[in-house]
Protein backbone atom coordinates (compact mmCIF):
# COMPACT_ATOMS: atom_id res chain seq x y z
CA UNK A 1 0.00 0.00 0.00
CA UNK A 2 1.11 3.55 -0.88
CA UNK A 3 1.37 5.94 2.00
CA UNK A 4 -0.88 9.39 1.92
CA UNK A 5 1.65 11.51 1.17
CA UNK A 6 2.83 9.20 -1.99
CA UNK A 7 -0.20 9.90 -3.32
CA UNK A 8 -0.40 13.46 -2.58
CA UNK A 9 2.36 14.16 -4.30
CA UNK A 10 1.50 12.09 -7.59
CA UNK A 11 -1.72 14.89 -7.14
CA UNK A 12 -3.98 11.95 -5.52
CA UNK A 13 -5.94 13.08 -2.48
CA UNK A 14 -7.53 9.49 -1.83
CA UNK A 15 -10.11 11.24 0.69
CA UNK A 16 -12.07 12.94 -1.64
CA UNK A 17 -15.43 10.59 -2.40
CA UNK A 18 -14.81 8.99 -6.05
CA UNK A 19 -10.99 9.88 -6.84
CA UNK A 20 -10.64 6.99 -8.43
CA UNK A 21 -13.21 7.70 -11.15
CA UNK A 22 -12.25 11.27 -11.82
CA UNK A 23 -8.73 10.45 -12.88
CA UNK A 24 -7.53 9.08 -15.93
CA UNK A 25 -6.72 5.19 -15.30
CA UNK A 26 -3.03 5.75 -17.09
CA UNK A 27 -1.99 8.54 -14.31
CA UNK A 28 -3.24 6.11 -11.33
CA UNK A 29 -1.46 3.39 -12.84
CA UNK A 30 1.74 5.12 -12.85
CA UNK A 31 1.68 5.86 -8.92
CA UNK A 32 1.62 1.94 -8.56
CA UNK A 33 5.17 0.26 -6.76
CA UNK A 34 5.50 -1.27 -10.36
CA UNK A 35 5.93 1.83 -11.93
CA UNK A 36 8.01 3.42 -9.36
CA UNK A 37 10.62 1.06 -9.56
CA UNK A 38 10.28 0.24 -13.30
CA UNK A 39 8.50 3.32 -15.06
CA UNK A 40 10.14 6.10 -17.14
CA UNK A 41 8.69 8.60 -20.07
CA UNK A 42 10.17 8.48 -22.70
CA UNK A 43 10.03 12.37 -25.09
CA UNK A 44 8.79 12.55 -28.49
CA UNK A 45 10.07 15.23 -30.20
CA UNK A 46 9.07 16.81 -33.39
CA UNK A 47 11.13 19.71 -34.79
CA UNK A 48 10.53 22.51 -37.42
CA UNK A 49 13.33 23.01 -39.96
CA UNK A 50 11.82 26.41 -41.23
CA UNK A 51 11.56 27.98 -37.49
CA UNK A 52 12.81 25.53 -35.13
CA UNK A 53 9.86 25.40 -33.05
CA UNK A 54 9.58 22.40 -30.66
CA UNK A 55 6.62 19.74 -29.61
CA UNK A 56 7.54 17.70 -26.78
CA UNK A 57 5.13 14.70 -26.07
CA UNK A 58 5.72 12.43 -22.70
CA UNK A 59 4.67 9.12 -22.71
CA UNK A 60 5.15 6.64 -19.61
CA UNK A 61 7.00 3.00 -20.22
CA UNK A 62 7.93 -0.16 -18.52
CA UNK A 63 10.44 -1.44 -20.84
CA UNK A 64 12.89 -1.15 -23.71
CA UNK A 65 11.89 -2.66 -26.89
CA UNK A 66 15.19 -2.20 -28.93
CA UNK A 67 15.42 -3.93 -32.41
CA UNK A 68 18.36 -6.52 -33.31
CA UNK A 69 19.84 -6.80 -36.42
CA UNK A 70 22.71 -7.13 -37.92
CA UNK A 71 22.91 -2.99 -37.53
CA UNK A 72 22.59 -3.33 -34.46
CA UNK A 73 23.87 -6.92 -32.72
CA UNK A 74 27.24 -5.69 -32.10
CA UNK A 75 26.29 -3.62 -28.70
CA UNK A 76 22.98 -2.76 -26.69
CA UNK A 77 24.50 0.65 -26.45
CA UNK A 78 24.57 0.74 -30.48
CA UNK A 79 20.54 -0.30 -30.64
CA UNK A 80 19.69 2.38 -27.97
CA UNK A 81 21.51 5.00 -30.64
CA UNK A 82 19.59 3.46 -33.03
CA UNK A 83 16.43 3.55 -30.97
CA UNK A 84 16.73 7.49 -30.88
CA UNK A 85 17.95 8.31 -34.05
CA UNK A 86 16.65 11.44 -35.06
CA UNK A 87 14.56 10.96 -38.53
CA UNK A 88 13.42 13.26 -40.98
CA UNK A 89 9.86 12.74 -42.11
CA UNK A 90 9.34 12.71 -45.34
CA UNK A 91 6.49 14.85 -47.72
CA UNK A 92 3.85 11.97 -47.37
CA UNK A 93 4.27 12.82 -43.01
CA UNK A 94 4.49 16.55 -43.01
CA UNK A 95 3.27 18.06 -39.40
CA UNK A 96 1.73 21.63 -39.41
CA UNK A 97 4.28 23.44 -37.27
CA UNK A 98 2.59 25.45 -34.53
CA UNK A 99 5.26 28.09 -34.73
CA UNK A 100 5.07 29.22 -38.31
CA UNK A 101 1.53 28.18 -38.99
CA UNK A 102 3.59 26.23 -42.64
CA UNK A 103 2.92 22.25 -43.92
CA UNK A 104 7.00 21.19 -42.92
CA UNK A 105 8.78 17.91 -43.09
CA UNK A 106 10.58 18.23 -39.38
CA UNK A 107 12.99 15.96 -37.86
CA UNK A 108 11.40 13.79 -35.21
CA UNK A 109 13.19 11.98 -31.88
CA UNK A 110 12.47 9.77 -28.96
CA UNK A 111 14.43 10.07 -26.46
CA UNK A 112 14.35 8.99 -22.53
CA UNK A 113 13.24 11.78 -20.78
CA UNK A 114 13.23 10.21 -17.42
CA UNK A 115 15.24 6.71 -17.08
CA UNK A 116 13.55 4.16 -14.10
CA UNK A 117 15.45 2.92 -11.18
CA UNK A 118 15.44 -0.35 -12.83
CA UNK A 119 15.55 -0.67 -17.06
CA UNK A 120 13.69 -3.53 -18.33
CA UNK A 121 15.11 -3.97 -22.14
CA UNK A 122 13.16 -6.60 -24.38
CA UNK A 123 15.45 -7.52 -27.30
CA UNK A 124 13.59 -7.92 -30.79
CA UNK A 125 14.53 -10.25 -33.35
Amino acid sequence: AMHDGELRSAGINQHLSGWRDRLPVTRLDETTFVHRIFGGYFRSQVKCKSCGYCSNTYDPFLDLSLEVSKKTSNSVMAAINEFTRKETLDAENQWKCSGCKKYVCPTKQLTVFRAPLCLCIQLKR
